[in-house]
């Protein structure tokens, strides 16, 4: 999967604020380790996934909840039959189930945020929240040099399919010492000129500045983000609240 630090929200619905989405995966992160049941994760996984559609990722959206679905219907089916048959076939299966479940809204909303927000973006929200600049500039550099060393990635694959060298699993296990040498060192090399060139762009662009810098990007909270927040604040707080009665549907 590759994930597009640069997003694209031009066939948005609604646009949502990143400070939003940054809101929504955080709550995510933290609700991930009090679900447990069906129902949370289907509320939560539902509500996200409602919010990528009307960010534009249609598809996106529909591919996740169907996978959520269809692995929730599997766990019913196993809790429903009294979990007969080979036990550990079984256990192993309720094991990466309990893992998909973990991890399905940490994901979902990763996704979200990084596949409909660009990085100006980002920056304006950073700003906005008055965020200091010694922790903004480094993130500007980091969400500009992750897809640039993916493209360098790309690069170095090229070039070793171009002089024969197999870039195939089982050649990287066999010959691991021959992977760093052809591979990790190059990209090595490469993504610290990246690096240099990408800090000295931001610092050209005016980054240190003490001065309130201006942008392109209306970064404002509508009502629509008012509408989310409030939701998933609510579904934060039912579950929660329910985890600590001792609820352990929940």
């Amino acid at each position: 999967m590759e994930f597009e630090l640069y997003g694209d929200d031009s066939g948005a619905r609604i646009r949502f604020d990143p400070r939003t989405k940054l809101l929504v995966f955080f709550v995510s992160c933290f609700l991930s380790l009090s679900m447990h049941g069906n129902l949370p994760i289907l509320v939560v996984g539902t509500l996200q996934c409602v919010m990528l559609t009307l960010s534009g990722k249609q598809a996106l959206a529909l591919k996740c909840l169907a996978s959520l679905y269809v692995i929730l219907f599997i766990r019913y089916c196993i809790e429903a039959s009294g979990e007969q048959g080979a036990e550990a076939v079984v256990s192993v299966c309720m094991g990466l189930i309990s893992l998909f479940v973990f991890f399905f809204p940490i994901m979902v909303s990763f996704l979200l945020l990084v596949r409909t927000t660009r990085v100006s973006q980002f920056l304006s929200a950073f700003q906005a929240m008055h965020l200091p600049m010694t922790l903004v500039i480094p993130l500007a550099v980091l969400f500009r040099f992750i897809p640039t060393v993916q493209d360098e990635w790309s690069g170095v694959r090229k070039a070793m399919a171009f002089r024969g060298i197999s870039m195939t699993p089982g050649a990287i296990i066999r010959h691991p010492l021959l992977t760093i040498e052809y591979i990790l060192v190059p990209l090595l090399f490469s993504s610290v000129g990246v690096m240099e060139e990408l800090a000295a762009a931001s610092l050209a662009r005016g980054m240190d500045s003490t001065r309130k810098r201006s942008s392109f990007e209306d970064i404002q909270l509508g009502g629509a983000d008012l509408i989310a927040i409030s939701l998933f604040i609510i579904v934060a707080a039912w579950i929660l609240a329910f985890r600590a009665s001792g609820m352990s549907s929940l």
